[in-house]
């Protein structure tokens, strides 16, 4: 009878082991299978570029559509009226990083002091035919390009490669001509170089 019910124990404290490790391997495959299908919430950003343009007395530089088709997802936009108009625009990168555009009219060394605050600066970045001050610290990169009534500041954790294609992507259609070398805006109205007439590099 002994013998029947030790048996029966091992029987029992094998289904239990058993059942803990299908459990375990159930709850891993739904972690798994939540994160392979995991959703970054995007934003359109449109109507607050042409919000900026309204409101705003410098040309508006706005991330070219192409940069959506190559696995960039914009996941923030706002706009300030309130003190100096500015806006601000997240991407997450198509290498899955962070980046970040931001335009203001207000001092440029308060823009990029809030902005950049605690990177410094250690040389510049041609851009476009435009030279972009380049800050880094361990963690953040930048890219500020100081113009007439605007300050321009790419940047984030990126790589600089990333930073750098944000930057050759925007599109200024105040003045007629490109920012970066990217492509028309789909407004319809003509892109344009910020160097030229709209800003110039430091």
């Amino acid at each position: 009878m002994s013998e029947y019910s030790r048996s029966s124990a091992t029987f029992k404290n094998y289904a239990i082991s058993l059942g803990i490790v299908v459990g375990i391997v159930l709850v891993l495959a739904f972690v798994v299978s939540t994160r392979s299908g995991e959703h970054i919430p995007s934003v359109v950003y449109r109507p607050d570029a042409q919000l900026l343009r309204e409101e705003a007395d410098y040309p508006v530089a706005v991330p070219s559509a192409e940069l959506e088709q190559e696995g960039w997802t914009p996941t923030s936009s706002r706009v300030g009226l309130e003190g100096p108009v500015e806006w601000k625009v997240g991407f997450a990168t198509a290498e899955d990083s962070h980046a970040m555009l931001t335009q203001s009219d207000g001092a440029p060394d308060e823009v990029v002091e809030e902005n950049v605050g605690g990177a410094d600066r250690v040389g510049t970045v041609e851009v476009g035919g435009q030279e972009w001050e380049h800050y880094g610290s361990a963690d953040l990169n930048a890219l500020v390009l100081r113009g007439e009534g605007v300050t321009r500041i790419v940047s984030g954790p990126a790589d600089m490669d990333e930073l750098v294609h944000l930057a050759e992507g925007l599109e200024v259609d105040a003045s007629g001509e490109e920012a970066g070398g990217g492509a028309a805006p789909e407004d319809g109205t003509e892109s344009g170089n910020a160097g030229d007439g709209a800003e110039e590099g430091s």
